[in-house]
């Protein structure tokens, strides 16, 4: 079920998929792409496979199709040509270790990751560890 344009702008940050079948050159509205509250149903019954590079919402509309599509692929930059940037897509967002640690319910954070750099970019969080020996990190799904 294709969306409106006032739901792709309340989606702009979802996963961008074509609900149709949709040629090369076309360029992309908000009727050409599925509405993403599908997808988590979608995904589990194995009827769609959103890859790590997909595009959002808001980078594929006013973007040109470079070939013809079946419907339910997702929009990767290899196939759509003039995808924008989604303001903020690229900052990150940097959480302090108290702020890591209040989160995750812990009284203090831990000491011995001096090294440790912590932030949140794109709604993920994001920890690298520059060296260190028994490392577990855990954090709920």
């Amino acid at each position: 079920m294709s969306m409106s344009a006032e739901h792709a702008e309340e989606l702009k940050n979802e996963s961008a998929v074509v609900c149709c079948r949709t040629e090369e050159g076309t360029v992309l509205t908000a009727e050409n792409l599925e509405d993403p509250d599908i997808f988590p149903d979608m995904v589990d019954s194995g009827l769609l496979n959103i890859p790590d590079d997909c595009l959002k919402v808001g980078q594929v509309i006013g973007a040109k199709l470079l070939k013809t599509i079946d419907s339910l692929t997702p929009l990767t930059p290899a196939i759509v040509e003039g995808a924008k940037e989604l303001e903020g897509s690229n900052e990150k967002e940097e959480v302090s270790k108290e702020e890591v640690a209040e989160e995750a319910q812990v009284e203090e954070p831990c000491e011995y990751l001096e090294d440790a750099e912590s932030y949140v970019e794109d709604g993920v969080l994001k920890i690298r560890i520059e060296e260190g020996k028994g490392i577990d990190i855990e954090l709920p799904l």
